[in-house]
């Protein structure tokens, strides 16, 4: 059986039996479409530049069922104190483990499938915007497969002080398919925080197929913080897209330490003047054929926009990571600050690294600067360590922790710098 008749009939499958979203006429047909659409173009292979370093051939070869989940499933997951928490178990929504107390009643917030039902007007547009199939094959598997995630709007003027927590959390289930979908609305002058976590929890060899939309209006913030902390068998695939209106602020921070592949996609757009994007990435590889491939796109389309990109991986045992930041300035977005850099630290001979920063720059008067570092920690830094009586594996934490916390320090919130360092950092105890 080629690929090709492997992958099209597992996710035939998935699409006739999954628990989908609330039955909408327009939605059904936008689904179907969907799924054709990524079987006519199948799973993208390593002949693709995007997909170079990173191999998603196992998954057309997948048995792959529709993710469920009972109201009697055992989670054991912490979560973040005194927030707004939306809890989805193998994508579905777990109304009982959710706590959405302390938002205000002008603020829409629930899950898509309930979004549906009372706001369809609202929701419509982003379920069908339809992405380039070439450029977004995984965006438009989820279409095809959504089955529930976050709607949030967040009013004019309005500023959300509490913290939302969405959780994703896979656990009493093997080999299924998850496809969230979160839609994010800020419109002018709002802010809001949210921490989009996945987790995996006694769930093995499942996959994860997330796309979250975050749409910021004119001066609307948002701090948005994405972890994957995923069983180490699973794969993980997401598509984050960002799109800024006029000096609007976003500050994203993504943190990596789960899945044997993942694949994160960040593609942010600056459509008007004096946006400003804060890019955020910590990368922790501890397993043997571990593989977390980060791709970031910003694209700069308008003047005086300012974009920050600082990526930083840990990888040790014979793991593997991509990092392919680009940022791309068009022909009239003149005044562009924009800088980026990855840094990454080798703790075994047999780790592996391919890092690839870009500038495609059209327009003359811009401030633009990129680099990337790969190495091993300092023999004469542990040498001092040493002679000052640390162990060995005391001088390697110090060593490393000193390295990640440059990410973590970014963290303004005290109370999520602890909760996300205790949950990523390369160091479990802390």
């Amino acid at each position: 059986m080629s690929d090709l008749v492997a992958s099209q009939s597992w996710l035939e499958k998935c699409f006739a039996n999954s628990q989908p979203l609330p039955e909408k006429k327009w939605l059904r047909q936008f689904r179907e479409q969907q799924l054709n659409e990524f079987i006519q173009r199948g799973f993208p292979t390593r002949k693709e530049e995007a997909f170079k370093y990173t191999s998603v051939a196992a998954l057309s070869g997948a048995t792959f069922t529709p993710g469920i989940y009972k109201n009697n499933a055992q989670v054991a997951h912490t979560v973040l104190d005194q927030s707004a928490r939306f809890v989805f178990v193998n994508g579905i929504y777990a109304s009982e483990l959710s706590h959405t107390d302390g938002l205000s009643k002008d603020i829409i917030a629930c899950p898509l499938s309930e979004a549906l039902e009372r706001h369809e007007d609202l929701v419509k547009s982003s379920l069908t915007r339809e992405f380039d199939k070439k450029q977004f094959p995984f965006v438009i598997l989820n279409s095809a497969l959504m089955t529930d995630g976050l709607f949030l709007k967040i009013p004019k003027n309005q500023t959300i002080t509490l913290p939302i927590h969405l959780l994703f959390i896979n656990t009493e289930q093997d080999e299924f398919i998850s496809s969230p979908r979160n839609i994010i609305l800020a419109e002018e002058n709002s802010q809001a925080t949210l921490i989009e976590e996945h987790h995996g929890e006694s769930a093995k060899h499942y996959f994860t197929n997330v796309v979250t939309e975050l749409m910021l209006a004119n001066n609307a913030r948002i701090d948005y913080y994405k972890m994957q902390d995923d069983d180490y068998s699973a794969t993980h695939i997401s598509n984050v897209l960002i799109d800024q209106q006029q000096d609007s602020v976003v500050n994203t921070y993504f943190l990596s330490r789960g899945a044997k592949l993942a694949r994160e996609n960040l593609t942010l757009s600056q459509q008007a003047k004096g946006a400003e994007s804060k890019l955020y990435g910590l990368y922790v590889l501890d397993h043997d054929q571990q593989h977390i491939d980060h791709h970031v796109r910003v694209d700069h389309f308008a003047e005086h926009g300012a974009s920050t990109m600082l990526y930083k991986g840990i990888l040790d045992k014979n793991s593997h990571a991509v990092f392919n930041g680009k940022v791309l300035v068009h022909q009239n977005a003149q005044h562009i600050n924009a800088h980026q850099a990855n840094h990454n630290l080798l703790l075994s001979n047999d780790a592996e690294i391919d890092t690839k920063p870009e500038l495609e720059i059209y327009a003359d008067d811009v401030k633009c600067t990129h680099g990337a570092t790969v190495g091993q920690l300092d023999e004469e830094s542990l040498f001092y360590l040493r002679s000052r009586g640390i162990e060995r594996a005391d001088a390697f934490k110090i060593l490393t922790t000193a390295f990640e916390d440059e990410i973590f320090a970014k963290i303004e919130n005290a109370n999520i710098r602890q909760y996300i360092q205790k949950r990523m950092s390369s160091h479990d105890e802390l």
